[in-house]
């Protein structure tokens, strides 16, 4: 009997002993590749209400909350700053698009926000990953680099349902690439995978998170461009909505009817009561 509790707690010691021990800041492991994680829960997380309280630190060591950004849309991108492969390449893709978005200035219409989520990270590496992606001077105010002040990255990013793990194999991150767009009051209003990124996608994204601003205004190309495209989920893209564009056309053909049939009314009103005074003159000259 003793032999054997001792030949098990030799073995349980024995396995203890040959797994790696992981220090606290250690990011999450897996040894297999969940191909769900690459997806986030849409239906979900739309419309979920970040924390406007959580503290970040910028790349210049600042520290600053989530809800100093808010009062405009904001673009947020979870990267992380020792990632050389799709983090620099979508944080430099997105810098390439908004150079093209013509109707809403970076700063002035909305705001662009990476954070990332490795707790190891700090506000010197999110310095360097700046350097290295080259933002151009005229976009760095409306654009910030930052870390999770308490480290708690993983509650950060779940508020936006974006997993991630450390993958030994891969020696790397496994992990979404996707725009997340947030409203001015910090809701999830739009997700944009890095495949869909053009510069007309950003535009509706940003006219969707933005709306209740541009309903209540005079941007009517705005809010007809809001109107008559829908995001598709399947796709992962925004295409015209025909079923509002058959609506329009035709309530605009039942309008120009209607009008017709009023200004043919007017028009034989008219020609009556012209050929009755005609009818007067000719009596009175005979």
């Amino acid at each position: 009997m003793v032999l054997c509790r001792f030949a098990s707690l030799l073995l349980v010691t024995v396995t203890m002993s040959a797994m790696p021990a992981y220090a606290v800041s250690e990011p999450p492991r897996s040894v297999t590749v969940d191909s769900a994680i690459m997806q986030i829960d849409e239906a979900r997380y739309l419309g979920a209400q970040l924390r406007a309280g959580t503290v970040l630190t910028d790349s210049e060591g600042r520290d600053f909350a989530l809800g100093d950004l808010l009062g405009k849309p904001v673009i947020l991108l979870l990267s992380y700053y020792s990632c050389d492969g799709t983090c620099p390449a979508m944080n430099m893709e997105l810098t390439r698009v908004l150079a093209k978005v013509e109707r809403f200035r970076i700063g002035e219409d909305y705001r662009v926000l990476t954070v990332s989520f490795d707790a190891r990270d700090s506000a010197q590496s999110a310095a360097g990953f700046m350097a290295k992606i080259g933002v151009p001077e005229s976009m760095r105010k409306g654009w910030r680099r930052a870390v999770v002040k308490d480290r708690d990255v993983t509650g950060f990013a779940g508020e936006v349902g974006f997993r991630f793990f450390w993958s030994d194999a891969a020696k790397a991150f496994l992990h979404p690439n996707v725009l997340i767009f947030l409203t001015p009051k910090g809701r999830v209003a739009r997700y944009i995978y890095g495949t869909s990124m053009d510069a007309r996608t950003m535009e509706l994204a940003l006219t969707d998170a933005d709306w209740d601003r541009i309903a209540n205004s005079a941007a009517v190309f705005d809010i007809l461009s809001g109107a008559c495209y829908s995001y598709n989920y399947a796709t992962g893209k925004y295409e015209l909505d025909y079923a509002i564009l058959i609506g329009i056309g035709a309530f605009l053909f039942g309008v120009i009817v209607l009008l017709i049939l009023m200004g043919s009314g007017a028009f034989r009103k008219y020609r009556n009561k012209r050929g009755k005074t005609d009818g007067v003159w000719s009596i009175g000259l005979s």
